[in-house]
């Protein structure tokens, strides 16, 4: 006998489900990221300023003084070339264990829920539930990520290869000739003299938006409490039975 046959016809029962009703089952503490990701996105942190401020210098830009041009310009190439590595390695690590989550088939997940998270900061839509949550029966992530951080893994990724294109023939000029020359086709569409200067004009473009993203990043990191599992790698996870 069903449960509404057991009640007068005119009295509801005490609690009514709806279908697909949240649950608030807590949280539970959960290995977020290993030791290896860990120190891959830290030493990224750490030679990414590095070179960022030797690329101020380099530029003459903001009153940067320190260190001298030629120790700048050695740090900064071979830093530079440690942090595309790095990227390289965080990448291959990615292949290995986080497809699932930064494959790009899901930016039109990531794209839809930006959408909806911007109309909710400037309060035209409704609140964004935060999807995050890990599952303990099956001992496994329902959603790892913040779905915007799918589509920054991969500005991070485009905006380090255009870097590398476009700054390494700035130093390694015979090896990347031809790099100049295929960019002096195009310099005098934009006013400038050469394929040096386009590289250079590129370079210092894509440096200001490598350095929006990163700033973007940082805040989303504080915003969405993430920053202290990249430190201890655990981080108390809502928990999702499916």
């Amino acid at each position: 006998m069903k449960l509404y046959e057991t009640l007068p016809s005119k009295q509801k029962p005490a609690v009514e489900e709806k279908p697909h009703a949240k649950i608030d089952y807590g949280t539970i503490e959960v290995d977020r990221h290993s030791l290896q990701y860990r120190i891959y996105h830290w030493s990224i942190v750490i030679t990414g300023l590095i070179i960022g401020w030797t690329g101020l210098r380099l530029g003459g830009l903001y009153g940067v003084k320190f260190p001298d041009m030629q120790l700048a310009l050695t740090l900064h190439v071979y830093i530079g070339l440690i942090f595309g590595g790095l990227f390289v390695l965080i990448f291959i690590y990615v292949l290995q264990h986080e497809w699932e989550w930064f494959s790009p088939a899901r930016f039109p997940y990531a794209i839809k829920f930006f959408i909806q998270e911007a109309l909710a900061w400037t309060h035209i839509g409704p609140h964004i539930e935060d999807p995050r949550g890990y599952d303990p029966d099956r001992k496994e992530y329902v959603e790892k990520l913040i779905p915007t951080e799918v589509m920054v893994l991969w500005m991070y990724l485009g905006l380090v290869a255009v870097m590398g294109i476009t700054g390494l023939p700035l130093y390694f000029t015979g090896i990347f000739s031809p790099i100049i020359d295929f960019a002096g086709n195009f310099a005098g569409i934009f006013g400038l003299d050469d394929g040096t200067m386009l590289l250079r004009v590129i370079h210092r473009l894509v440096m200001y938006f490598f350095l929006m993203t990163m700033l973007i990043h940082a805040y989303a990191v504080i915003i969405f409490d993430v920053l202290g599992s990249m430190i201890t790698g655990k981080k108390k996870e809502r928990i999702i039975r499916r």
